[in-house]
């Protein structure tokens, strides 16, 4: 029965090595292509955002307000770096801390509800941030935003000082970063503390008719989620050097949207789904530039065409095709979506690899 385990098992840290010397080597690969690297590095802090977003539904929930707190991050490490005087990794910690206290101490009240009702919440609580420090003057420069971010300190490694103003060298501050936090997160999907958010997620009554405290590790699952998406926001800052929160802006309602699309397109049974949503509809976005206008529809077109044809998204394509060549062998369930039960099986728990 586990015949077949063992090749697979010894392959999947073999391509993680693979890919993680691909994005390393990746400025070379491209000859130091500044447009390239300006994608990748976006992408690379698109990828934690929807990662962030993914580690809520491990708890029956979606979150629409990782923008929010993306831009709680964002303008934090702007003020540490610029008035305060904190150097670059400080700032960005930091940053997350605030993020992560601020869902705290929304955590409680907003986790009593489920569903849409949620999703709404956060949704508004975003759009309430942007809108703070689109009008805070003092803090985060209202309407003119804020200009002239500092890039992070030169390293000095082994004698060769090593400056970060260039997109060449700071993109290996984000990917770095990015790769770091994947790792924390996919740690924490394997902890012990995922079986209770799994058990939330399946049936919450249940699990706290058991003994699980079902508002504390709600709670702990959306202030994990938010300190990544604080640091993604802090690397934003650093990397764009100026920040503004119209709603043009990164920041804004549609943001949140994409988030969500991209999340969706890769598959929320696996963790490697948001990876390839975002890293696939970045490519398709990039690849479709001079039909801008356009832009909005393909991107809804391939989301629904992925929703009909490939329910467990991108990162399911594999489980689905073996699922119909060998038709008696049933392919891993669907995450549970917000605010419903989970998809009872006959045998097996959802799926996660």
């Amino acid at each position: 029965m586990t015949r077949g385990r063992g090749p697979q098992i010894f392959a999947r840290p073999v391509l993680a090595v693979a890919v993680i010397a691909i994005v390393i080597l990746m400025p070379n690969i491209l000859s130091g292509n500044r447009y390239w690297l300006t994608v990748l590095t976006l992408l690379a802090i698109n990828i934690l955002m929807v990662s962030s977003l993914r580690s809520v539904t491990l708890i029956n929930e979606i979150s629409l307000g990782q923008v929010g707190f993306a831009v709680i991050g964002a303008y934090t490490h702007a003020n540490l770096v610029m008035k305060v005087g904190l150097s670059f990794w400080p700032a960005m910690i930091l940053s997350g801390v605030l993020a992560a206290f601020i869902a705290l101490l929304l955590g409680y009240p907003f986790l009593k509800v489920k569903g849409i009702y949620f999703s709404i919440l956060t949704l508004l609580t975003a759009e309430t941030f942007r809108l703070v420090a689109y009008y805070w003057k003092d803090v985060t420069g209202g309407t003119l935003g804020l200009v002239g971010i500092p890039a992070p300190e030169p390293l000095n490694l082994f004698g060769r000082v090593i400056e970060f103003k260039t997109i060449n060298n700071y993109y290996y501050i984000a990917v770095g970063v990015v790769i770091i936090a994947l790792f924390v997160l996919y740690h924490f999907e394997r902890a012990y503390i995922s079986f209770q958010w799994r058990g939330i997620r399946d049936d919450s009554m249940l699990a706290g008719a058991v003994g699980v405290n079902v508002i504390g590790f709600k709670m702990v699952n959306f202030t994990i989620s938010a300190f990544m998406a604080g640091i993604s926001g802090a690397l934003f800052a650093a990397f764009q050097h100026n920040l503004s929160s119209d709603g043009t802006s990164r920041f804004a309602v549609t943001t949140s949207i994409y988030l969500l699309v991209y999340m969706v397109v890769g598959g929320t049974s696996r963790f490697i789904g948001p990876l390839i949503g975002t890293t696939v509809l970045t490519l398709v976005a990039e690849s479709t530039r001079s039909m801008a206008e356009y832009q909005p529809m393909i991107t809804g077109a391939i989301a629904i065409l992925v929703m009909i044809f490939l329910p467990m998204g991108l990162a399911g394509v594999a489980s689905q095709i073996r699922g119909w060549v060998r038709p008696g062998r049933r392919p891993p369930a669907v995450a549970a979506p917000a605010g419903g039960e989970a998809p009872r099986a006959d045998s097996g728990a959802a799926g996660d690899g």
